[in-house]
C-alpha cells in the first residue's frame, strides 16, 4: 500500500464545497511527503485548522487542531496505545492522557477509507469527536461499490457509532471509483433539526 499511496500524494491542493442549508463554504486540503510520513493539512473560512501526519499504512500518528479565535492550539499523539495531549484548549491549558480502545487510530477516515476498503467489507477503528474531544469506536462499511455522486462514480461508504449509539448517527463517504480517493460527504452534524451537510469536490 506504501507504494500507491506515496505516488498518488498530490503537489495541488484539493478544495471542497460544503453546504449546510444555507451555508457554504470551502475546505482545502494540502497534502506532502516527509520522511515516509503522509503530512495532510485542511482549512476551512473559519479560522480552525487541523494538521495530521499519517503512518503509510495511513494510520493517525497525530492531530493538531488551531483555532486562534477559540485560543486553540491542541495536539494529541499516540505513543505505545496511549494518547498525549499538550497544548491550550479554548485558552485553557490541556495536558492529559487517554487509554486507547484497541482499535487503529483513522482521525480523517475521508483521508482514509477509500484505500483501506478496497479488499475489505468494512473496518473499525477509534477517533476524537473534535467538538468534545470524546475518544469512540467507529464501523466503516463499504456500503455500494458503483453510485452516481456529483456527477462521478463512486463508492458508497456508511460511517456509524457502534455499540448502542449505533442507531443515533451514521453518515455516507464517497470516493471516486477509480482512484479510491475522497469526492464527498453527507451527514447530518449536530443537533435533531440541523441540516444535512452535503460536501462536494470541486
Amino acid at each position: 500500500m506504501c507504494s500507491f499511496i506515496c505516488g498518488s500524494i498530490r503537489a495541488q491542493p484539493k478544495t471542497f464545497e460544503s453546504i449546510c442549508g444555507k451555508e457554504k463554504s470551502a475546505i482545502v486540503w494540502k497534502e506532502k511527503m516527509e520522511n515516509d510520513i503522509i503530512l495532510l493539512t485542511t482549512t476551512s473560512q473559519s479560522s480552525e485548522t487541523h494538521h495530521y501526519r499519517f503512518s503509510p499504512s495511513l494510520t493517525t500518528l497525530s492531530w493538531q487542531l488551531t483555532d486562534p479565535a477559540k485560543q486553540t492550539n491542541l495536539t494529541i499523539s499516540l505513543y505505545n496505545s496511549i494518547y498525549y495531549f499538550k497544548g491550550t484548549l479554548n485558552h485553557q491549558p490541556c495536558n492529559k492522557t487517554v487509554k486507547s480502545k484497541g482499535y487503529p487510530w483513522y482521525q480523517n477516515i475521508a483521508y482514509s477509507a477509500g484505500q483501506l476498503l478496497i479488499n475489505k467489507k468494512n473496518l473499525k477503528y477509534e477517533c476524537f469527536r473534535p467538538d468534545n474531544l470524546e475518544l469512540y469506536v467507529m464501523q466503516a462499511e463499504r456500503k455500494k461499490d458503483s453510485v452516481l455522486f456529483n456527477n462521478q462514480r463512486a463508492q458508497e461508504v456508511k460511517v456509524r457509532l457502534t455499540g448502542i449509539l449505533s442507531h443515533f448517527w451514521s453518515c455516507l463517504y464517497y470516493f471516486n471509483t477509480t482512484n479510491h480517493q475522497f469526492i464527498g460527504y453527507k451527514g447530518v452534524n449536530g443537533a435533531p433539526g440541523t441540516p444535512e451537510t452535503i460536501i462536494k469536490s470541486k
